[in-house]
């Protein structure tokens, strides 16, 4: 290598390094939200799966593929004249719940990212009471996803959420046999901390997991009509996810219900996350335009 030469490959990989520190990235890995942004007028799509039926079934049932599921389409858009600031739109069929709002990237540092998030839903069906709380209900989702770079290759995660309005606020929850009976209703929001980890074993193949704590308030409370002693539940998402040309493929088991912040961080949407042995899978497929 001539003297010349060393000098113009070590720009064009410093150059090269910076186009990937600016590419685009869908800011979503199963659930929970990333950091990442889209950037200038880019725009993401993402498709999302959900299996209703445990894989515990086994094989007379495909493992749950034969069951029920619940798809979602959404978009993220870049907003180049505010760096860092994106829209986005998400549809899905649980309880044709629509959601939008804006994500901003306010801190992209060399071991740690972190963005805002705040995001309105509506389920559109018509607003009733079920045993397990009402449907039909709006409210706002705030989050603040942070990631913190351990490695290069392995990512922790902390999305501290806020949601104002739950499937069971303004009703009274329902307490599992024995114990005192709840005698005032649940009001106000529900607060929670999604926990994530994603380990990369090569450019393309990572591994990912998600940890939905139960809320505080429903420690002693069980979802409604259920009377063998069950409580509210932790959530989980355990898998891998593949990442090509622009696009990116999420396969994981899960216990929770759903896809949105206010499904997946309330702690009670649907009764809330199935027994850890009722796992069902899903996946999500992004693609950046």
């Amino acid at each position: 290598m001539t003297r010349k030469t060393a000098p113009l490959l070590a720009c064009a990989l410093l150059a090269g390094g910076a186009l990937r520190a600016e590419s685009s990235e869908y800011p979503l890995v199963m659930n929970l939200p990333t950091a990442e942004r889209m950037q200038y007028w880019d725009i993401g799509v993402v498709f999302t799966h959900r299996f209703v039926q445990p894989v515990k079934d086994h094989g007379k049932d495909v493992y749950g593929l034969d069951g029920y599921t619940y798809a979602g389409l959404g978009f993220t858009f870049g907003i180049k004249p505010i760096p860092g600031l994106n829209a986005f739109i998400y549809r899905t069929a649980d309880n044709k719940t629509f959601s939008f709002g804006l994500q901003e990237q306010v801190l992209n540092g060399e071991r740690v990212r972190m963005a805002v998030r705040a995001e309105r839903f509506d389920e559109v069906v018509k607003e009733t009471t079920t045993p397990l709380g009402k449907v039909g209900i709006s409210g706002l989702a705030i989050q603040v996803p942070t990631e913190i770079f351990i490695t290069d290759d392995i990512i922790f995660s902390v999305v501290p959420s806020y949601i104002t309005k739950t499937t069971t606020t303004d009703t009274i929850l329902a307490v599992p046999p024995g114990q005192t009976p709840n005698t005032k209703p649940n009001t106000g929001g529900v607060f929670n901390v999604g926990l994530g980890l994603r380990i990369g074993f090569t450019e393309k193949f990572s591994f990912i997991s998600e940890y939905y704590p139960r809320p505080s308030k429903f420690a002693k409370a069980a979802p409604g009509g259920i009377t063998d002693g069950t409580t509210y539940q932790n959530g989980f998402a355990v898998g891998f996810s593949y990442k090509t040309f622009k696009h990116r493929f999420t396969l994981a088991g899960t216990n929770a219900s759903g896809t949105t912040a206010n499904q997946v961080m309330s702690g009670d949407y649907g009764g809330g996350p199935r027994l850890s042995g009722n796992w069902s899978l899903g996946f999500n497929v992004t693609r950046i335009f």
